[in-house]
């Protein structure tokens, strides 16, 4: 869960400080939403007994687990979705 708060005040610290107050809250929301549905992915890995591993990468001693690949897919999925969002942003905007 720090991991993921940390990679939150990353993608946090790329929303332009120019942008517009609309566009700014607008990020700041896309930020807030992916990281909340990726905490809950790894909310569901945690309540299964389940462990991840640096960077959210996969620990072969939970490979066998049916949806562990699912729940770690779900936590990568929406955290690229955020950087997408944000990697759109024109220079100096």
């Amino acid at each position: 869960m720090q991991a993921l708060e940390e990679h939150k005040r990353k993608l946090q610290s790329r929303i332009p400080g120019s942008a517009p107050l609309l566009r700014a809250r607008y990020l700041r929301n896309v930020v807030d939403d992916e990281v909340e549905a990726a905490r809950k992915h790894l909310h569901a890995l945690y309540q299964s007994g389940l462990d991840v591993g640096p960077d959210f990468a996969a620990l072969p001693a939970h490979a066998g687990h049916p949806k562990y690949a699912f729940w770690l897919e779900g936590i990568r999925r929406h955290l690229r979705s955020c950087e997408a969002v944000l990697a759109e942003q024109p220079a100096g905007a």
